[in-house]
């Protein structure tokens, strides 16, 4: 199954994405569901966000896959009065914030901050404030920061007399007192209170705000604190082992309860005054309801003091899973709007989507036991992917007649020359597939074009034994190269040279390594005798010369232990430096073939960034492997590395809708 859609960026430019049957990988690490209840947001470790619609009878379908950060996504928020404006904002884990108007699917704003968010929380104060509001985040750095949620720019931060990371937070409306104050907790157990309300002034003329009240929880790994609207006056914390019930004017602790052996808790919401909803790490989730102990107020204990009236929790019920997930995020909506009805839902790290329907009054069993919730809804991308089969199994599929009835092998590495408008197509069973690429898509596109109507025309070439896992046309790169040369590698660590015109083959070479994820050209200034020469990046982290004009592998360096980064080439000095995963540099004599240096830490650094000048880009497109999942992945974060929050991909979900894009790229 083909899927195709309209990338939409900011300028006037449509470009198309094709996929095959398999859907991209989407393991979720943020979930939200919008304030019009119809649209859910998912993000996830390779950095793509996926929109959802979500019908009136619970149906779920997927809408739309936004492709703008180049690193998994962290957290997901609203970013505006979502009635006026449909936007949601999304953090990753290297910084990047982009906001999203979750209805057409553009990127509104995009900025790069050096901050790790983990939450973000949207504010605005009508009668206070100018502009579009507040987006108040915390993460791995102290303080909590003040982004303007139109610019994305840092307006401020709120200080703590501590210098701890706040590990979560909430915004507390009080009608009561017409005051908003924020509510977070460190990760030294510290809750803190920040008067928001109060301090709009003060922000707007760059003063330090500091919190205002300050209490030690002494507990850790707190995850969510979460204020009772129906009440104002409960205050709901949870960590990791524990949950509790603090008053909010005092802090006072009037109920706890522990999470069972071999379960962490992750998350909670208020369902009413006296009922609460707690869920864990791996997708569970327990309802509560809230006994008074009915102590009066009225009685002091030696001390003097008043003693508080203790609330004792009740399990009502539980909501049932289809099976353990080791990584899930979870949500809640209360009051979905016609009908009204609760709703839990969830993500986990396989890309499933759950749904839960909260009875508004949940009550135990006969015997006094929890009730078991079903599963409402359960979804993944595949299966949409699944569901609507509207195209053959990839591009090249359709080169053939409809008579000779043979499909092609799965494309494991792709090329596109635009000089010689030519899509190269490396296939698994190693042969290599050259067609008019425009010709090609425009046939995949349009199912009754005339194109397809017999076979386009193409070109295959053999030679390889196996998978092929890399292409490179080095007249792309530099003139200096023939213009009629290919270069491929496969999974064998075999390289071939050849025509791309006539499939002539000039020279195969084979190295005792991995398979070639990487065929580079090095930097115009390379030294005369190594004219006309390639790099190879292997599996096993090794990287090879290959002179082109003698036939032979000039040198192989073999002594990385993590995968290699960046190449760096310093024709002053005639080495080769090689940054890895890890941060570490090897430094390479090209002549000799010797290590001369291999650091780490800081001097690492500095030798990698004295070569910047001389760079080889080894992330300018994707590495391709073996393993489908895999080449979905680095696709992604190849492709988000040009534009960042620029595309959004269209999931196309019926013929109409799909007869209404071809029309819109023709």
């Amino acid at each position: 199954m083909m899927k195709y859609v309209k990338l939409m960026m900011k300028s006037s430019t449509h470009a198309v994405a094709l996929w095959g049957n398999r859907a991209p990988a989407h393991s979720i690490t943020a979930v939200m569901i919008t304030d019009d209840q119809k649209t859910i947001v998912t993000g996830s470790l390779e950095g793509q966000i996926c929109l959802w619609h979500l019908s009136m009878d619970m149906k779920v379908t997927s809408k739309a896959i936004l492709f703008g950060h180049t690193a998994a996504i962290t957290c997901l928020a609203r970013a505006r009065e979502f009635e006026k404006q449909p936007y949601v904002v999304s953090g990753s884990e290297n910084g990047e914030m982009c906001v999203w108007n979750v209805n057409t699917g553009h990127c509104i704003e995009n900025a790069k901050l050096p901050y790790r968010h983990t939450a973000i929380c949207y504010y605005h104060c009508s009668f206070r404030m100018t502009g579009e509001g507040w987006l108040l985040c915390c993460g791995h750095y102290q303080d909590i920061l003040i982004v303007d949620a139109n610019t994305l720019q840092v307006l401020h931060t709120f200080k703590s007399q501590s210098s701890d990371w706040i590990c979560c937070m909430c915004i507390v409306h009080s009608t009561r007192i017409q005051e908003d104050s924020l509510v977070a907790i460190s990760t030294a157990g510290e809750l803190k209170v920040w008067d928001l309300s109060s301090s709009v002034n003060s922000i707007q003329e760059k003063l330090n705000v500091y919190e205002s009240e300050s209490k030690s929880l002494e507990m850790a790994n707190y995850c969510a604190v979460r204020f009772c609207t129906y009440t104002e006056r409960l205050l709901l914390v949870i960590c990791s082992s524990s949950w509790k019930i603090y008053d909010y004017c005092d802090f006072s602790l009037l109920c706890t309860d522990v999470c069972k052996s071999g379960q962490n808790f992750a998350g909670g919401e208020f369902l009413a005054a006296n009922r609460l909803i707690i869920w864990t790490q791996d997708g569970h989730s327990y309802i509560y309801q809230l006994l008074n102990s009915g102590l009066s107020k009225s009685v002091y204990p030696g001390d003097g003091g008043l003693l508080k009236e203790t609330i004792t929790p009740h399990l009502l019920c539980a909501t049932s899973v289809m099976e353990e997930s080791s990584l899930c995020t979870m949500g809640f909506i209360n009051e979905r709007k016609e009908p009204f009805f609760k709703i839990l839902y969830s993500g986990d790290s396989t890309g499933q989507l759950n749904f839960w329907h909260i009875p508004d009054v949940p009550v135990s069993q006969f015997d006094g036991s929890p009730l078991e919730i079903p599963l409402k809804v359960n979804v993944t991308l595949q299966e949409m992917f699944d569901r609507h089969k509207s195209m053959s199994e990839g591009i090249i599929d359709h080169l053939c007649t409809p008579n000779e009835g043979v499909a092609f092998s799965t494309v494991t590495a792709s090329l596109y020359i635009p000089s010689l408008d030519k899509l190269v197509c490396g296939c698994e069973d190693g042969s290599i597939v050259i067609t008019f690429a425009l010709h090609a898509a425009r046939a995949r596109l349009l199912q009754d074009h005339p194109l397809l109507r017999g076979s386009l025309p193409h070109k295959i070439f053999a030679g390889h034994d196996s998978s092929v896992t890399s292409l490179l046309y080095p007249h792309g790169r530099s003139e200096k190269y023939d213009p009629s040369w290919l270069i491929s590698g496969d999974q064998n660590s075999s390289i071939i040279w050849r025509d791309v015109f006539t499939g002539d083959i000039f020279h195969k070479f084979t190295l005792q390594s991995g398979a070639i994820l990487k065929l580079l050209v090095p930097p115009n200034d390379y030294k005369v005798k190594l004219f006309q020469s390639i790099y190879c990046i292997c599996s096993d982290n090794s990287v090879a010369l290959l002179n082109l004009q003698e036939r032979v592998c000039f040198f192989h360096a073999r002594k990385h232990l993590f995968p290699v980064k960046s190449l760096k080439w310093h024709p002053v000095e005639e080495v080769l430096v090689v940054g890895c995963e890890d941060g570490s540099a090897y430094v390479w004599e090209i002549e000799s073939g010797t290590l001369e240096r291999h650091e780490t830490g800081e001097m690492a650094k500095a030798i990698l960034t004295a070569s910047d000048d001389f760079a080889i880009d080894v992330n300018d497109s994707m590495l391709m492997a073996t393993h489908e999942t895999q080449r979905h992945s680095r696709a992604i974060k190849s492709s988000n590395s040009n534009k960042l929050g620029a595309l959004s991909h269209n999931l196309l979900h019926s013929e109409k809708s799909s007869n209404k894009v071809r029309k819109q790229n023709i």
